[in-house]
């Protein structure tokens, strides 16, 4: 499953919230949504939760909350990840325009030099120090400015403590307040804060990853993960009873969906020495939607080395994805062809694909996403108005 960008993904669903709040843009908004009450509103409210895709909410009771509002289901982007589909939300742009394609992403602008960044954190893949700052480092690498940057209205940002000022939620909330919280009573008292504020927010986006962080550890299908959701839905529950009669639209996505990936799928690179022997470069993007730098004259070589593993993956040359719009419509952001490389790997059916660097400790993901699955492509749209 690809995004769709006609009408049928979250990129779509930021141009309707941009144009709801008094923004500009040419691209087509979600196909059959009735958006009138949100223009409407005095405060639109976009709550993304982090990894719960339309798979997690489909494991709630029918009777839950987020199941009762779901208007429609709505693909992410690719690779279908935090760090790709976040920077979507805060800048309604594809990644074909933002270009971060992936927590790892390979950098070749001057000073970076070709390395891989962890980009949210901003940190080299093995570790040592940056010839720059975090910030420089951003400045260089995002090209597309922050939505809320472009809004005509008051917005506030709300997220975790940890990362509500950090460099990249810095870069990319520009033009917005930023607040942090500390847990889920946190997350709704900020949320509350700003609504009643003497002037609310005319648009506010709020940011919840800890269903992500256990699914990561414990995986999606766990008792931990799923009670976590559980507890979302009815603390949303409380809260949208609580806040009735409010000129508020609230919105709720994810950035992605989730599957468990068993450690006998699980694909080191090391093993593979003929394929790992092409690579100009360590492994970017995902871990289910893998980016390949080759050495010079290396093609041959490595097509006949991914024999090795075709049983587990799709390769594909990364110049016919892009030809074929699946990092989405618009102009291409300047280094793109350089950060998805020579060719990608979609992980088929619930393989993984790793490498490991010297300074680098190998971990275990049991929940992982960022491939063209179903379940880590669906994301829920669930919309309801308290006014």
């Amino acid at each position: 499953m690809w995004p769709d960008f006609e009408g049928g993904s979250i990129v779509n669903l930021m141009q309707d919230i941009v144009r709801a709040r008094g923004g500009r843009s040419s691209l087509p908004g979600v196909t059959g949504v009735d958006v009138r009450d949100w223009r409407a509103a005095r405060t639109v409210v976009l709550l993304v939760l982090d990894g719960v895709g339309l798979k997690q909410i489909e494991s709630l009771p029918e009777s839950a909350f987020l199941r009762r509002h779901i208007v429609r289901g709505l693909s992410s982007v690719f690779p279908s990840t935090t760090a790709t589909a976040i920077t979507t939300f805060m800048t309604a742009r594809p990644p074909v325009e933002h270009g971060l394609t992936g927590w790892h992403v390979r950098c070749v602008e001057p000073g970076l030099d070709g390395r891989v960044l962890a980009i949210l954190p901003v940190t080299p893949r093995g570790g040592g120090p940056l010839d720059m700052q975090a910030d420089e480092a951003l400045a260089l690498t995002c090209r597309a400015p922050s939505l809320f940057s472009g809004l005509p209205v008051a917005s506030q940002v709300v997220s975790p403590a940890d990362i509500a000022h950090s460099p990249f939620n810095r870069r990319h909330s520009e033009g917005a307040q930023r607040t942090g919280y500390d847990g889920l009573d946190g997350l709704f008292n900020a949320l509350d804060a700003a609504l009643d504020a003497p002037v609310p927010p005319a648009y506010l986006y709020a940011y919840w990853p800890d269903f992500d962080h256990f699914a990561h550890i414990r995986g999606c299908a766990s008792e931990q993960a799923l009670a976590l959701l559980r507890g979302m839905d009815a603390a949303l529950e409380a809260w949208v009873a609580r806040r009735q009669g409010d000129a508020v639209q609230l919105l709720i996505t994810a950035d992605h969906g989730f599957i468990d990936a068993p450690a006998e799928r699980l694909l080191e690179l090391e093993r593979f020495p003929a394929l790992a022997d092409c690579l100009a470069s360590p492994l970017s993007g995902e871990r289910r939607a893998v980016f390949c730098h080759l050495k010079p004259g290396r093609e041959r070589d490595f097509e006949r080395a991914l024999a090795d593993i075709e049983h587990a993956c799709q390769p594909w040359k990364s110049s016919d994805l892009l030809a074929a719009g699946r990092f989405g419509p618009g102009d291409p952001h300047p280094r793109l062809r350089e950060r998805v490389g020579d060719w990608t790997l979609e992980m088929k059916a619930d393989w993984t694909l790793r490498d490991t660097v010297p300074g680098e400790r190998p971990f275990r993901l049991i929940g992982v996403h960022g491939g063209t699955s179903e379940a880590e492509m669906q994301v829920p749209l669930v919309a309801c108005s308290l006014g």
